[in-house]
């Protein structure tokens, strides 16, 4: 790129950063950016570097300086604007799209396929990161089970923002015109309001539900508005070119350094983000100047001129290949080699689809006019959303009809009986195990998808609100019991349903995933659901409160299987109210995901099962801990385990929907085993 600025006469001391500065400078720093992104991601396990933070900057700033002159000079004509917006946008993604729908095809179960269809049709409409919020994924290191699509949720927030805000700046226009102000003083006072609310918006969200808060476009949008603050405050600065300088090379140490000393996957986008805005908005004020070890030249390096080129590309291209590629190799990280060859394949595909994907679609929108290139884009989008919801649809109504035969009663898949003393150890399955490897993972008890019954996982937005929900009340229950805590506890109702209807209990489910019913002196989500889980406990006053009465780690040898002293806290309240406590034994984690293993492998593979004392301690530790008198420990784990292993299938049963919940179907072929040894530990039950 020529170096514009060099045209201005050097003799020149002050000067505002104008466009030809920028153009120089804006280059570079989106290369840098888009560099930082990619590296950190491939080479830093997944770390936030601080790129995307300085790229919703820069988009604030470009688009609010462009549509503030245009609506000051010949007026903002929408269809164009959005037009010209689509060229750039859409046509790498449904490339993109296409690339993931075809490699998860080939390299996911057909179980994923949905959430992957559900994420494509997201992201073709710009709100993954609200679907992502409402999936309750959060952001962390690429993985192996991580969404391939998730690192859509950036373009989201700027997509929103490219489409609402040139509808703003038209109305604040008008505002102006009758006010007899400017476009840019009247948009200044709002983003300068709006900004501040949103920064402290984010703030408090992120002290609160930092999950939430790193994908909500209101939290995010105080960077954007900050951009935008720049562009509408740049055409008044009058800076000396020596400390523009200065100002650039502080943004760009501010920029290389916030990825290595700043956790942004815990911290963004509260006040740390500072760090990388900051950056972006010091090179940005600091462009064009003309001293002598300015960055500008460091800006205009070939590599960094060359990510900037495809740096739209390669953003979409490099997280789904490292997802895949774990997936593929069965990895949890990628090594530097591997690390190294995704590089080389983001860059070539991220080069393929700038030469024969953006660039021919932008050449020919300049052909055929802004508003056909923004139909065409519009049709293009329509027709990946309804083929993906086709799809998603056509495939939960095969996952439900699959799921809805597992209830009835097979002996070709007896599941826990086949560890049964008297059980025939010789006896052939003809048929398949159940649920298969493809509907494993959604093999899960109803009450998880029942309208206000299990509360999610996650912390602000009501999520610690306490639900009461009645699985099973007969007219005149003999006996009240309340399963209390999170999915390793209400992931055996299936099998206390069924003894709650021949006894006649009265069975209450107190859950919230991701918690157990413990004292904590911490204010987040648990602590408060717990809480008031306890003063629902006390005033139920049940005959018996089921809990998971120990913790297992995932290939975390003994003692990694420990009874935490938090709930035995929790149990001495109820044992204050003379409220019996059955503490059922944590079931094993596993280092695999069972039903992609078992998938894969088969059944019978080793590779799907974890080694027994990995996971459990050797002896409950239930009944070797300081507990109250009123708990009384259940131990499941000959149920599950072998003497040395636990196997992934039981009994012609798929034990496990992941690495660490039992399937539904299993846990009713536990039935009669969990009545034994619940009446054995709390007789007055029956």
């Amino acid at each position: 790129m020529p170096d514009v600025t060099s045209a201005r006469p050097r003799h020149a001391r002050h000067h505002s950063p104008d466009a030809s500065g920028h153009i120089v400078e804006l280059h570079g720093l989106r290369g840098l950016a888009l560099g930082l992104v990619v590296l950190f991601h491939l080479f830093g396990n997944g770390r936030v570097s601080g790129g995307v933070d300085v790229f919703l900057v820069i988009s604030g700033f470009l688009v609010t300086r462009s549509l503030v002159r245009r609506a000051d000079g010949p007026g903002i004509r929408l269809g164009q604007h959005l037009g010209r917006t689509a060229a750039r946008l859409v046509p790498p993604a449904l490339a993109t799209f296409a690339g993931v729908a075809l490699l998860a095809a080939v390299l996911l179960p057909p179980a994923q396929m949905i959430d992957v269809g559900r994420e494509i049709v997201a992201s073709a409409l710009y709100v993954e990161n609200w679907a992502l919020i409402a999936f309750q994924l959060d952001y962390g290191a690429a993985g192996p089970t991580a969404s391939p699509l998730q690192h859509f949720w950036s373009l989201s927030v700027q997509g929103q923002f490219f489409l609402l805000w040139p509808l703003a700046v038209m109305a604040l226009a008008v505002v102006a015109r009758r006010a007899g102000s400017t476009t840019g003083q009247v948009t200044a006072w709002f983003v300068a309001a709006t900004t501040t609310a949103s920064f402290a918006y984010a703030v408090h969200l992120t002290a609160v539900d930092q999950q939430v808060a790193y994908f909500d476009s209101v939290a995010r949008y105080w960077e954007l508005g900050a951009g935008a603050l720049l562009a509408l405050a740049a055409p008044h600065l009058r800076l000396p070119h020596v400390l523009r300088a200065g100002m650039s090379w502080l943004g760009l140490l501010l920029i290389g350094s916030a990825g290595l000393l700043v956790d942004g996957a815990r911290l963004y986008p509260g006040p740390w983000t500072l760090w990388p805005v900051l950056g972006a908005l010091l090179v940005l004020a600091g462009a064009g100047s003309t001293a002598s070890w300015s960055p500008r030249r460091a800006l205009q390096v070939r590599p960094l001129r060359f990510a900037a080129d495809i740096s739209y590309p390669l953003y979409l291209w490099h997280w789904p290949l490292l997802v895949f590629y774990l997936r593929a190799r069965g990895y949890e990280q990628v090594g530097w080699r591997g690390a190294a060859a995704l590089l080389a394949l983001s860059v070539l595909l991220a080069w393929l689809t700038h030469r024969l994907v953006a660039t021919p679609t932008r050449d020919r929108s300049y052909r055929v006019g802004p508003r056909r290139t923004l139909l065409a884009a519009a049709v293009s989008t329509a027709l990946v959303v309804a083929t993906g919801t086709g799809v998603v649809a056509a495939m939960e109504h095969r996952q439900q009809a699959a799921l809805a035969q597992l209830t009835s009663v097979s002996p070709e898949h007896p599941g826990a009986a086949a560890l049964a003393a008297d059980a025939d150890d010789s006896r052939p399955w003809r048929a398949g195990y159940r649920p298969s490897a493809e509907h494993g993972s959604a093999d899960k008890p109803a009450i998880i998808d029942a309208d206000d019954c299990i509360q999610k996982a996650g912390d602000g937005r009501g999520r610690d609100e306490l639900h009461v929900c009645s699985v099973h009340r007969p007219p005149t229950p003999a006996r009240h019991v309340v399963i209390a805590g999170g999915s390793h506890s209400y992931q055996w109702e299936p099998a206390l349903t069924s003894i709650a209807e021949q006894q006649g209990w009265e069975l209450t489910v107190l859950g919230k995933g991701g918690c157990r019913l413990a004292v904590r002196d911490a204010g987040d989500d648990c602590a408060r659901w717990a809480a008031d889980a306890l003063d629902e406990i006390v005033r139920l006053a049940p005959d018996a409160v089921v809990v998971t009465g120990t913790q297992t780690r995932a290939g975390a040898p003994h003692p990694g299987e420990t009874v935490e002293d938090e709930q035995v806290h929790a149990w001495q309240e109820l044992q204050a109210h003379d409220i019996p406590v059955v503490a059922v034994r944590d079931n094993p984690r596993f280092d695999v995901d069972p039903p992609d293993c078992v998938g894969r492998h088969g059944p019978a593979s080793e590779r799907c099962t974890v080694a027994r004392p990995h996971v459990l301690a050797p002896s409950n530790p239930l009944t070797t801990a300081t507990v109250p008198d009123n708990v009384h420990p259940v131990d499941m784990s000959p149920w599950l385990c072998l003497d040395d292993e636990c196997p992934a299938v039981v009994g012609n049963v798929l034990v496990y929907r992941d690495d660490d919940h039992l399937t539904a179907t299993y846990v009713r072929t536990l039935a009669p085993y969990l009545r034994t040894a619940v009446q054995d530990a709390v007789p007055s039950l029956f």
